[in-house]
């Protein structure tokens, strides 16, 4: 078996690794956790960025500068909207990351790129996150509304999973037909595995797990075989030493935030959001550079 299919096995079971871990654990803890390993591994997993972009082409002063300059612009620019049009820019950030989630996760299938084949993606992922929101949709319609200072209703993600789910399904008909029943049998039991996990952990545990082990660590493992050829320890130690100080930066980001936010879980969560959606934005456009070659 291939070793990316290989990973997922692992992925599995660390999944499961984690959800006993926290049951175990009081909640204050799971929450502290969950926003760390967001922040760190999560978000480490796009400090690469650079390197992937450049990948094997002179990088220049002016071309360092620039592409930093347009990156934290971006950022700058999708966190800072956020507060002006939540609505917008939670809904953008929501489907690109479905996208981002979906590319990565059929990256390994060699799929050919259609429109079709995006949007099948799209789904894919959107749907990942509305079933997590859907299954706790108490919680979640409260932040949102909170968040959002809105009124929203479970429906107003019951209809938009509806919609994706059957686009899902009627796009897969044409984008998996070259794939085998094995390779299609093993994506439904990861569906329900995502199922059982997202049933069992919290909301927060729920898309810790799934963005650090079924999304992170994977884009991780394709980021190194794209930059070295191969995944060895030197090569996961020198992805690990280049990204060192975007971790660090994003432990004190955390650290900050909580100190002068703990007090107002609103914001707190707000300025959380609004970090990851400007980060993405950019991400994602990188990534996508990485999955054309």
């Amino acid at each position: 078996m291939p070793m990316k299919f290989q990973l997922y096995n692992i992925i599995m079971v660390l999944s499961f690794f984690a959800l006993w871990c926290s049951i175990q654990i009081p909640d204050n803890v799971e929450f502290a956790l969950g926003y760390f390993l967001i922040l760190t591994i999560g978000v480490g997993h796009g400090a690469n960025d650079l390197k992937i972009f450049f990948n094997q082409k002179k990088i220049t002063k002016k071309k360092l500068f620039s592409f930093n300059l347009i990156y934290a612009v971006i950022v700058l620019t999708g966190f800072t909207l956020f507060f002006i049009i939540p609505e917008v820019i939670l809904f953008l950030f929501i489907l690109i990351s479905g996208y981002h989630f979906g590319q990565e996760h059929f990256e390994r299938y060699k799929i050919a790129s259609s429109w079709v084949y995006h949007l099948f993606l799209t789904s894919y992922g959107f749907n990942i996150i509305l079933t997590l929101l859907i299954i706790h949709h108490t919680e979640s319609v409260l932040i949102i509304n909170d968040l959002l200072k809105t009124e929203i209703t479970f429906n107003y993600l019951l209809y938009p999973f509806i919609v994706s789910a059957t686009i899902m399904i009627i796009s897969s008909q044409k984008v998996l037909k070259a794939l085998s029943w094995s390779m299609i049998s093993r994506e439904l039991f990861y569906l329900f595995i995502l199922y059982v996990l997202f049933q069992t952990a919290s909301l927060l545990m729920g898309f810790a797990i799934y963005f650090i082990l079924w999304h992170s660590i994977p884009s991780i493992y394709n980021q190194i075989v794209f930059l070295n050829g191969k995944v060895t320890i030197a090569t996961l130690k020198e992805y690990l030493l280049n990204s060192l100080v975007y971790w660090v930066g994003a432990l004190v980001f955390l650290a900050l935030l909580y100190y002068f936010l703990k007090d107002y879980t609103s914001l707190f969560l707000s300025t959380i959001i609004a970090f990851l959606g400007g980060i993405t934005f950019p991400h994602v456009f990188v990534m996508n550079q990485l999955h054309k070659k």
